[in-house]
């Protein structure tokens, strides 16, 4: 008997339900939503003139390189160095040199996420923060430059790291919720809407990192008394010895606790933006995602990185196009020359340059009224140029809230249209 031949025809494939990490490319067009991008600038505006305030408070207190210096130097080292080049007399504010330190290493991340160099060899070769690629730039942002800020300047990084982190808790709540509507139930609620939610559960949002971290200075309190009661007295060190284990049980703890709040703080306020839950439940489903589905959540933070930065690249050649063609444009009337070769719109605003947006103002040849709308001018480009780091704060938040609901699907088996 003659074998039947059976074809089937397909009309189409839904990607998304076949690969359900595709929908962290629906991130982009959330993220470029106007209402989200407001909240975002917002809060891009609130940090950077909170830090404003507080460097005309503190003054001038950073020496040249001395971040470069305190990267390189060991503790007595860097002393000398500080009181040597302290007599100098050459300083800089702290948040000026923050935010520097900040927009180089995130421009590096950009770029070796772009290359696809995460950094992993240099990391396994045992360099830590001295790795390149995008661990490297991560680990510039996040612990070389607090780390920096916290030996040396511990009272402006107290006051403004509580001050950034009351401010980004509530926006990235009110994003993070804007977000989870829009993903789950294609609703889309005004960002004032967020914002109401945010505020009802502002205290879980900044409860929630402080619950591991808290417990890990319970864990160091009662090490440091042990130490203290077993260490310092012959005799009394056996007791400790035989006690030891539960010592190392502690420190085994308060590891885990520091590894999954690294890995799971992204997650904790998606989860309470998702679910509407106390601070203990988000803490406990970041740390039940993370450890239960790793290579799930390296996964997705991979790709969320990766189209990220070629996103960022996109918005960046879009704000650079648009201050380069109305330059272009204005100058073919303002002909007006304040000095030879120099004509007085080239002195307010010089040309913009890929990777330098804002060159300086040439000062030296405006007079008061040209000072004046230069300063003016530069406003408006500050503010348009605070389009990018905005649409960086609102795609993390948007793809993070992507992340937490395809590792909820693959952990708890919840779909993506529940929402509370």
């Amino acid at each position: 008997m003659a074998e039947q031949d059976y074809r089937v025809t397909l009309d189409g494939v839904d990607w998304r339900s076949s690969f359900p990490f595709l929908r962290l490319f629906s991130a982009f067009r959330m993220a470029i939503q106007p209402g989200r991008m407001l909240l975002s600038l917002m809060l891009v505006l609130l940090l950077y003139l909170g830090g404003t305030a507080m460097d005309f408070a503190w003054g001038e207190q950073v020496n040249p390189n001395e971040l470069r210096a305190y990267a390189r130097y060991n503790t007595q080292e860097y002393a000398d160095w500080l009181e040597h080049t302290g007599s100098t007399g050459q300083t800089d504010y702290i948040f000026s040199t923050l935010v520097d330190q900040q927009v180089g290493a995130f421009e590096r991340l950009v770029v070796s996420a772009t290359a696809l160099d995460f950094g992993l060899a240099d990391l396994a070769s045992g360099k830590g923060a001295d790795s390149g690629g995008v661990i490297g730039a991560l680990a510039s942002m996040v612990i070389r430059v607090p780390g920096w800020l916290y030996a040396t300047h511990p009272g402006f990084l107290a006051i403004y790291l509580l001050y950034a982190f009351a401010l980004t808790s509530l926006i990235g709540a009110a994003l993070c919720r804007v977000a989870a509507l829009d993903a789950c139930r294609r609703e889309h609620i005004s960002a004032f809407a967020g914002l109401r939610f945010a505020l009802d559960n502002w205290a879980q949002v900044m409860i929630a990192p402080l619950i591991p971290i808290g417990i890990v200075v319970v864990i160091r309190l009662v090490l440091a008394l042990s130490g203290w009661v077993f260490f310092n007295l012959p005799g009394a060190d056996i007791v400790g010895a035989i006690l030891f284990g539960l010592m190392l049980l502690g420190g085994f703890i308060a590891a885990m606790l520091l590894i999954g709040f690294a890995f799971g703080v992204n997650l904790l306020i998606p989860a309470i933006a998702i679910e509407a839950t106390d601070s203990f439940d988000a803490v406990s489903r970041a740390y039940n995602y993370v450890v239960g589905r790793p290579w799930r959540y390296v996964f997705y933070t991979a790709v969320m990185i990766v189209y990220g930065a070629v996103t960022y690249l996109l918005i960046g050649l879009v704000v650079f196009s648009t201050i380069w063609i109305t330059k272009t444009c204005l100058m073919a009337g303002a002909v007006s020359e304040v000095a030879e070769g120099t004509t007085r719109l080239d002195a307010i605003m010089p040309d913009p340059l890929w990777g330098r947006l804002l060159p300086e103002a040439d000062w030296d040849n405006l007079g008061g009224l040209g000072t004046v709308a230069a300063a003016l001018v530069m406003v408006w480009l500050k503010l348009l140029i605070a389009v990018l780091p905005a649409f960086a704060v609102s795609y993390y938040f948007n793809a993070q809230t992507w992340v937490y609901l395809l590792l909820r699907r693959s952990a708890d088996l919840v779909e993506f249209d529940e929402v509370r």
